[in-house]
């Protein structure tokens, strides 16, 4: 007689079960897990030198991965396939590739060559199938004795090209770009003075929403101020900027009875659909914010304090006041969590029901600009050496 233990049996049992669904993989012809076998992890990069992969199950660091250089501004991206993220580190400057299992530089490319120097301004993008990267890049040429302002370009390198890559091509582009996103139809969208997208085979670029540049001006609402840095399209799969205007009383525009108000303006990658949105008003200051996943009419954004806003009745349902300042604000894939990030050392997890926060976790160092990156995939191997 064998005695069969709780412990022999849930082996077994998962045996059985990651038998049942490598056979079903196999008739469907399917490359990944079911979401269920999938679990959240987050990307972010922090000082001196380090990309942290996040375990969100656990809320702990399972990878660390050492960059070259300076992790500024630590725009990070990921693949389709969930096995690469790539990054925009050394001063705005290059971009490299690393396995999200092995930490092996898988991609790198530095942009600036000879005399001409180039910054990408947090503007980094993938394409769908993962094989291009897209950069927005401000170009200087260097000379003995003045700077030459070079024409801005988007510039297309392959992936697969492995180290120290150089372009394979560019096209002129809109000046002030700093976030950027890739459409379902493969268009790359700019956010910049207006939103714009642009063809990456012919470089032909378009207005798709007007910002500063508005032609029909609404006469009770202020120019849009917008602040985009920290690119947070992944989990709703939604390219989303804040701004903030002065909303009039009436068409005088008296600045003394106007009142500061809060929108989104926002491109569903989906369908290409563009719109602007006022969700609430205040006078305290706003870095980042998202729409939440499963319940869209709520927006919740973060500085100094955690907020949240009714779209509906365009009014702050709820406000917390943060243990210090957090520029990142991004969302578990269910929309349960909220994880806020950058500024110094730690993210702070909350629930976004109640608003309570869970935990920190804790990082090596601070996170700067830098944004994160919520994805699902299957459990990484957690690291032996760690830095923290």
């Amino acid at each position: 007689n064998i005695f069969v233990t709780p412990v022999y049996l849930e082996a077994a049992m998962k045996k059985i079960k990651l038998s049942l669904i490598a056979t079903l993989l196999g008739l469907t012809g399917c490359d990944t897990l079911p979401d269920a076998d999938q679990g959240d992890f987050m990307a972010v990069v922090s000082r001196p030198d380090t990309l942290n992969i996040i375990d969100l199950e656990t809320n702990t660091i399972v990878r660390q991965c050492q960059l070259p250089s300076s992790p500024v501004p630590g725009t990070v991206e990921i693949s389709p396939d969930r096995q690469t993220v790539y990054v925009l580190t050394d001063s705005f400057s290059d971009v490299y590739g690393y396995n999200i299992e092995t930490c092996e530089v898988v991609f790198s490319t530095q942009q600036t060559v000879d005399n001409v120097r180039v910054k990408s301004m947090f503007s980094m993008a993938l394409s769908l199938d993962g094989n291009e990267i897209y950069t927005h890049q401000n170009r200087v040429r260097l000379h003995s004795n003045r700077y030459e302002v070079l024409p801005t370009e988007i510039a297309v390198f392959n992936t697969s090209s492995g180290l120290n890559t150089r372009a394979t091509r560019s096209f002129n582009a809109p000046r002030q770009i700093t976030t950027m996103a890739v459409t379902s139809s493969g268009e790359i969208l700019l956010g910049g003075a207006d939103i714009y997208a642009m063809n990456p085979k012919t470089g032909n670029f378009k207005v798709i929403l007007e910002s500063l540049n508005i032609s029909d001006p609404d006469p009770l609402l202020g120019p849009k101020d917008v602040l985009t840095a920290w690119p947070l399209h992944f989990v709703n799969q939604e390219y989303i900027r804040l701004f903030s205007a002065m909303r009039f009383q009436d068409e005088s525009q008296n600045m003394e009875t106007a009142e500061l108000v809060w929108g989104y303006e926002k491109v569903d990658l989906g369908t290409g659909q563009a719109t602007s949105q006022i969700f609430g008003s205040g006078t305290d200051v706003i870095f980042s914010g998202m729409r939440r996943p499963g319940q869209l009419d709520k927006v919740y954004t973060s500085l100094s304090q955690l907020k949240q806003f009714d779209v509906k009745t365009q009014t702050q349902t709820k406000s917390i006041l943060l243990e210090h300042s957090y520029y990142c604000l991004n969302f578990s894939t269910d929309g349960n969590r909220i994880y806020l990030s950058g500024a110094l050392n730690d993210i702070a997890v909350y629930d976004a029901d109640s608003m309570e926060k869970i935990t920190n976790i804790q990082l090596p160092g601070d996170m700067s600009l830098a944004n994160s990156v919520i994805f699902k995939r299957s459990a990484i191997k957690p690291d032996d050496a760690l830095r923290l």
